[in-house]
C-alpha cells in the first residue's frame, strides 16, 4: 500500500513537473528579425505604430494602385495570403496584408482591447497611416468579421468586400472542432492552464489545425510552423485568449441589412468550423451580394486553392472598378470550372 502511494505521489510530481516545464520554456514573444529567413516575402514586411500598437504588415504592388486589404483569420497571420499577394500585385493593385493585433509579428499588448471593433479601428488606422482613403476588404474567417465591422462603422472606407468562409456571428463557438479550442480559451483559468499544453509542440499544433483543411496535403511542416511560432509564446497565447473571450459577433449578424457595399461571399464546400449553410444565410442577409462555393475545399481557400481565390478577387475588383483597373492577365473564363457560382437572389 505504501508502495502504491509512493508511485502515485511520484507520478503526480512528474506530471506537475512536466506541466511546469511547458509553462517555463515558453518564449515571451517572437521577433520578426529572428525569422526573416523563414517567412514568405520578408522584403515586403513593414511596421507601423497605430493607436499605440506596433503592427506588422506586408505591402505589395504600386503605391498608386487601387488598394486591396487582406485580413487573416483567428490565430492566423499574413502567412495565409502568401500565394495570393503576388498575382494581385502583378495585376496593378496595391496589396496590404497586416497581422492583426495579437497575432503574427504584430504587438500583443496585455490589455482588453481585442474586440472585433478594436481590430477594425486599428485596421482603419493603418489605412490612415498609409494614406489609403478606400480599399477592397478581403477577409477570411475572423478577418471577415473585422471587414464587416469596418463596413458598418466606416462605410466610406470600404470599396467592396470579399468574404471567405466568414465568421459573422457566435455560431462557430458551437461548431466542432472550433468549439473545443474556443471553449478552452474562453474559460478563465482553464485557458491559462490548457493553452500551453495544447500547443506544447509542433505536432500538437498540427493536430489542432488539420480539421481546418479539406486537402490535407497543404498541411506542410512550413505551414504548421507558421501557425505554431506565435501561438507557442506567452504573449501569443494571451492575445488568442483575449480575442476568444471577446468574441461577440451576433451584433454583426443583426446589422447585415445595413451592408450596402458590393459583396462577394465565397465558401469552401467542406468547411467544418463554419459550414456552408452559414454562407447561404450570409448571402441572403446582404442585399445584392454574390455567392460562390469552391468544391473540395475547407475553411481557408486562400491556402488550399490560392489560384482560384486570386482570380475571384481580381474579377470582383475589375467588375466593381472597371474604369480604373488593368485588363485581365488571363484569357480563360475568370471563374474556373471548379468554382460553383450561385447568383444573387436579392
Amino acid at each position: 500500500m505504501n508502495i502504491k502511494k509512493l508511485l502515485f505521489t511520484v507520478s503526480g510530481l512528474a506530471l506537475a513537473g512536466g506541466v511546469a516545464w511547458q509553462f517555463a520554456k515558453r518564449p515571451r514573444d517572437i521577433r520578426w528579425i529572428d525569422f526573416a529567413g523563414e517567412i514568405p516575402h520578408p522584403d515586403a514586411s513593414r511596421f507601423a505604430v497605430v493607436d499605440g500598437v506596433r503592427l506588422h504588415y506586408q505591402a505589395f504592388g504600386p503605391e498608386n494602385g487601387p488598394a486591396i486589404l487582406l485580413l487573416h483569420g483567428f490565430c492566423s497571420s499574413t502567412y495565409t495570403w502568401k500565394d495570393v499577394v503576388e498575382p494581385l500585385a502583378q495585376a496593378g493593385y496595391r496589396v496590404i496584408a497586416p497581422d492583426l493585433k495579437g497575432f503574427g509579428f504584430s504587438e500583443k499588448p496585455a490589455d482588453r482591447r481585442y474586440h472585433v471593433q478594436d481590430h477594425a479601428q486599428l485596421v482603419i488606422g493603418l489605412l490612415d497611416h498609409l494614406n489609403i482613403s478606400k480599399a477592397t476588404f478581403v477577409g477570411n474567417s475572423f478577418g471577415c468579421a473585422v471587414s464587416l465591422a469596418s463596413a458598418l462603422m466606416w462605410s466610406n472606407r470600404v470599396e467592396g468586400m470579399i468574404l471567405l468562409d466568414a465568421a459573422y456571428n457566435d455560431e462557430p463557438l458551437h461548431q466542432l472542432p472550433f468549439s473545443i479550442y474556443m471553449t478552452m480559451a474562453r474559460t478563465w483559468l482553464v485557458g491559462e492552464a490548457t493553452m500551453p499544453l495544447a500547443l506544447a509542440s509542433r505536432s500538437a499544433a498540427e493536430f489542432s489545425i488539420r480539421d481546418f483543411y479539406h486537402d490535407q496535403s497543404v498541411v506542410t511542416p512550413d505551414r504548421v510552423a507558421a501557425y505554431y511560432r506565435p501561438l507557442s509564446t506567452v504573449d501569443g497565447q494571451r492575445a488568442a485568449m483575449a480575442t476568444a473571450r471577446q468574441w461577440d459577433l451576433n451584433w454583426i449578424e443583426q446589422e447585415l441589412e445595413n451592408i450596402h457595399v458590393p459583396t462577394l461571399v465565397v465558401w469552401g464546400e467542406y468547411d467544418k468550423p463554419i459550414p456552408v449553410h452559414l454562407g447561404v444565410h450570409l448571402h441572403a442577409a446582404i442585399h445584392h451580394s454574390e455567392f460562390m462555393v469552391i468544391p473540395d475545399c475547407g475553411h481557408i481557400p486562400e491556402e488550399e486553392r490560392p489560384e482560384e481565390t486570386a482570380e475571384l478577387i481580381l474579377d470582383f475588383c475589375r467588375r466593381h472598378r472597371p474604369a480604373e483597373l488593368p485588363q485581365p492577365r488571363y484569357e480563360a473564363d475568370p471563374f474556373p470550372a471548379s468554382i460553383l457560382e450561385i447568383p444573387a437572389e436579392n
